[in-house]
């Protein structure tokens, strides 16, 4: 009788192939969160599918079905991170500064303003895209997306948008730091959102600049508007941490199942 493929992992032990597929879910990691954080989200997705079919198949080369389990991990974790991630997790934190200065700190992840708010009064609605859902009459007025200037105390609407708040009102509760709730407050501090370039927030944008006769800054940055950047951003490393432990956990015990399968048979 020939040989079952999940034998091939009992010789040698399965540690070789729990290393091959630790390093590789690292490896896609790196690089989708790197590319996320320049706003290439769709580089992103499309290096998740390539480097982590790629990573998947070389983690499990020891049988078809190692290979097989290994080319939908790798690019399931690289792809929840792409899509997912919508917050710059890593880079430079700012301030306070003038918002005039904003422009020179392209890679900044954090901010924190000397004299800014959310100018609500100015603010730009689109209904989020929905595969399930078709766009409603209403949807400027009651939208999920919204985008709204943020602005020093002496702006006038005839002065360009240097920044712009971004809001999602579906948000994931009432402390969840994406939902409006958050423009009430003077809080002067942000957490730069990812921009990508089929993001609904652009077409608030565009809402805003069209429905109140805007001017915008070439490369605006969009921020969310929070109290404690340091703490959104640890929290988003945290997310990024469980996913990558997440996959870790499911790799070493599908390596080690099917290892002990195999010796079983």
């Amino acid at each position: 009788m020939s040989a079952s493929p999940l034998s091939r992992l009992a010789h040698p032990a399965p540690w070789r192939s729990i290393a091959r597929g630790t390093a590789s879910i690292l490896i896609v990691t790196a690089i989708v969160v790197a590319l996320v954080c320049l706003s290439w989200t769709a580089l992103a997705i499309f290096a998740a599918i390539v480097v982590g079919l790629n990573l998947g198949l070389w983690a499990g080369r020891d049988s078809g079905i190692a290979s097989f389990a290994g080319g939908i991990l790798m690019p399931s974790i690289g792809l929840i991170i792409a899509i997912y991630s919508d917050v710059q997790m890593f880079g430079p934190d700012v301030g306070p500064i003038p918002l005039s200065e904003v422009s020179h700190h392209p890679r900044a992840a954090s901010f924190r303003f000397q004299d800014a708010r959310v100018a609500t009064e100015f603010t730009g609605a689109v209904a989020s895209d929905s595969l399930l859902t078709a766009p409603t009459a209403n949807a400027a007025s009651t939208g999920a997306w919204r985008a709204a200037p943020v602005v020093p105390s002496d702006w006038t609407p005839s002065d360009p948008v240097a920044v712009w708040a971004i809001a999602n009102v579906s948000g994931f509760g009432p402390r969840d730091f994406r939902t409006p709730r958050n423009w009430q407050q003077p809080y002067r501090g942000a957490v730069r959102y990812v921009v990508t370039s089929f993001s609904p927030a652009q077409r608030a944008i565009a809402r805003a600049i069209e429905r109140y006769h805007l001017k915008a800054e070439a490369g605006a940055p969009l921020l969310y508007w929070v109290e404690e950047p340091h703490a959104v951003i640890a929290d988003e490393r945290a997310f990024l941490a469980w996913i990558v432990f997440g996959g870790v956990m499911i790799w070493l015990l599908f390596s080690v199942g099917a290892a002990l399968l195999a010796r079983k048979g």
